[in-house]
């Protein structure tokens, strides 16, 4: 179960990124190549400049082999690659720290079966939307988040928005494809409107939102700054994989 897990996430994250970002895709083997058309910078915990992102499944030396295959053309890359058994004892991504790369971050990646629904009333004077129309969209936009889905719609990809009053104070997004684990991304809560109930009540939107679907499992990718409060783990999140962000030795020289 596992690695099927970090195969819908990547697989979800490459169709998100395919229609919100216009980016192009490829495969080879288990690694898949999202590039965008203009270069993406990550400001924390490691600054660099990245156009294309590898997802390797596979690990090891095949992973190595397929980056390298792919990455002729694409001098600014980042790697990300994953290992269902995070206790190993050596570094799962040792084969790439062999060959020059340097380890920007390490992350888990979390799921939990949709089994339970949650009982938690939504917050008294909070309304939880869904996007519909351009209207709609414009006011999910208005708050800071990772996704960005301009005017695009599409049939596997469902924004949510928390308004209290004419207020948005809270955003989440849900990426379904079929047969796949339901991927929940960019959970926001403006920070005057923290510690109320607003990120459990979106949190059961998006839920509820992927049961309906079909959905039996759900996953998440917080990076380690949102792992730090632990935010996901009273929601019954567990880690089923290791995420290692990993920088090429170009980008060393271009990023602090």
């Amino acid at each position: 179960m596992p690695n099927e897990i970090v195969k819908s996430f990547v697989r979800s994250l490459a169709h998100r990124e395919g229609v919100e970002a216009g980016a192009s895709l490829a495969e080879r083997g288990g690694t898949t190549a999202i590039t965008y058309a203009e270069a993406h910078e990550w400001p924390w915990p490691r600054r660099f400049n990245y156009a294309t992102e590898f997802f390797c499944t596979d690990g090891g030396d095949t992973s190595v082999r397929e980056v390298l295959a792919m990455a002729a053309s694409h001098r600014n890359h980042v790697v990300n690659l994953f290992a269902d058994q995070p206790e190993r004892e050596s570094p799962f991504d040792q084969p790439f720290l062999d060959i020059g790369y340097t380890q920007a971050w390490v992350s888990p990646l979390l799921s939990r079966a949709l089994v339970h629904v949650w009982s938690r009333p939504t917050p008294e004077g909070v309304r939880i939307h869904e996007v519909l129309d351009a209207r709609d969209m414009a006011r999910y936009a208005s708050v800071l988040g990772i996704s960005n889905p301009g005017t695009a719609r599409d049939s596997g990809i469902h924004n949510f928005f928390a308004l209290v009053e004419t207020e948005v104070v809270a955003k989440g997004q849900l990426i379904t494809l079929p047969g796949e684990a339901a991927y929940i991304s960019d959970v926001f809560c403006v920070p005057e409107h923290r510690r109320r109930g607003l990120c459990h009540a979106m949190m059961r939107a998006l839920e509820d939102k992927a049961r309906a679907l079909g959905a039996r499992q759900a996953c998440l990718a917080p990076g380690p700054e949102v792992m730090s409060y632990g935010l996901y783990a009273k929601y019954g999140y567990r880690q089923v994989a290791s995420r290692s962000v990993l920088m090429s030795a170009q980008q060393r020289g271009e990023g602090s």
